[in-house]
């Protein structure tokens, strides 16, 4: 049995917000989405064009995807005053090709067992509806955000301080540096926040992270993943490779409070810039 009662509503749809207090409800049975492997079956469940519990079926495409749907800074390249600046965006979606559309997101993405493994979020379109590729929130990057509200009301995020090529701008990079595209196996660091956590452990700007935890790291979006499942002052061991020799380091995440003092040593060259009336970025 349940009971909902309105608490406000959404400014932006004008739609009612409902708190629902509720007892005896079936609960869904949380998988791992660090072992979901490609081309595995999954299940997308979700309510597309109002049409209610509609399930569609398809096979996990790719893990780890970043597809630029948010408002990053340009990783890869230095700010304007010529610093990195760190990014707090995570974008490492499990791909699937289960039909999925407007209504679906915050449905369920779960495997041939019934484990939800996934949060539909998002679909690569041109027409604005379903043309084969949809993106779910790994289940294990949504527990570890569920746990943080639930236990501090806003979610902590560790922050390793570094900067590295986003995975489109990565083959330019590389070229620009003398280094051949894909003969680097990791996520190449581009620069280190001078008071973040990667530059007190030691890491400088040319290594390249290969393992987290001892899970290897393949790509940035895996790299962002791996940090955002922890808090600042979580322990990680990080094994990067300098002067082709591989290294591990114990490494301290650091709280948000570092990426503002970070902006703020910028905020003069900031000024300038906004000054001029205009914007730039690379393309």
């Amino acid at each position: 049995q349940y009971q909902a009662k309105i608490i406000g509503r959404d400014p932006n749809t004008d739609l009612a917000l409902l708190k629902v207090s509720a007892t005896g409800l079936p609960v869904v049975k949380m998988g791992n989405s660090d072992v979901v492997r490609v081309g595995e079956w999954v299940l997308a469940v979700g309510y597309p064009f109002t049409l209610n519990t509609t399930v569609t079926a398809g096979i996990v495409s790719a893990k780890g995807r970043s597809i630029g749907i948010l408002d990053q800074p340009s990783r890869g390249y230095p700010s304007r005053n010529g610093g990195p600046q760190p990014s707090s965006a995570i974008e490492s979606f499990i791909q699937t090709d289960a039909a999925i559309n407007r209504g679906n997101s915050g449905g369920a993405l779960v495997n041939a067992n019934g484990e939800l493994i996934g949060i539909n979020a998002a679909i690569a379109s041109q027409s604005g509806s379903y043309e084969g590729y949809g993106f779910a929130i790994p289940i294990n990057l949504a527990k570890k955000i569920l746990n943080d509200f639930k236990e501090f009301g806003t979610v902590k995020r560790g922050y390793l301080g570094i900067t590295f090529p986003s995975a489109r701008a990565e083959d330019e990079y590389f070229k620009e540096k003398g280094i051949k595209p894909g003969s680097v196996t990791g996520v190449y660091v581009t620069g280190v926040q001078s008071n973040g956590a990667a530059a007190t452990a030691g890491i400088k700007e040319g290594d390249i992270i290969r393992k987290i935890d001892g899970n290897e790291i393949h790509s940035s979006a895996e790299l962002m993943e791996q940090i955002a499942r922890h808090r600042p002052g979580d322990k990680l061991q990080v094994t990067y490779q300098r002067d082709g020799k591989d290294r591990s380091v114990s490494v301290t995440l650091k709280g948000e409070e570092s990426v503002k003092m970070a902006s703020n040593s910028s905020r003069s060259a900031e000024e300038i810039y906004n000054k001029l009336g205009a914007k730039m970025a690379l393309l």
